[in-house]
């Protein structure tokens, strides 16, 4: 069975409503799995990407276990109100 791939602009999006809809910042691997998707360097460059256009803003965060991850969330001037 083959795997549909939707268009990139499509994933973009899909990646901005999901971290605008979300009431905290969310890490890389809930943004794919809210996409349906693995994580991928494909789509961790997507994210990075977002941070670099500014759309998206990233922070380094320690996890109760101790590893230190992003977290993603929607930079003020994209933010919905």
């Amino acid at each position: 069975m083959s795997q549909d791939h939707r268009p990139r602009s499509e994933t973009r999006q899909m990646m901005i409503d999901i971290v605008a809809r979300s009431e905290r910042p969310l890490t890389r691997t809930e943004i794919v799995n809210r996409l349906n998707r693995k994580k991928t360097p494909h789509l961790i460059n997507m994210m990075d990407a977002l941070v670099e256009d500014g759309v998206f803003s990233r922070s380094i965060v320690t996890f109760n276990n101790g590893v230190t991850g992003y977290v993603y969330s929607v930079a003020r001037q994209f933010a919905r109100e």
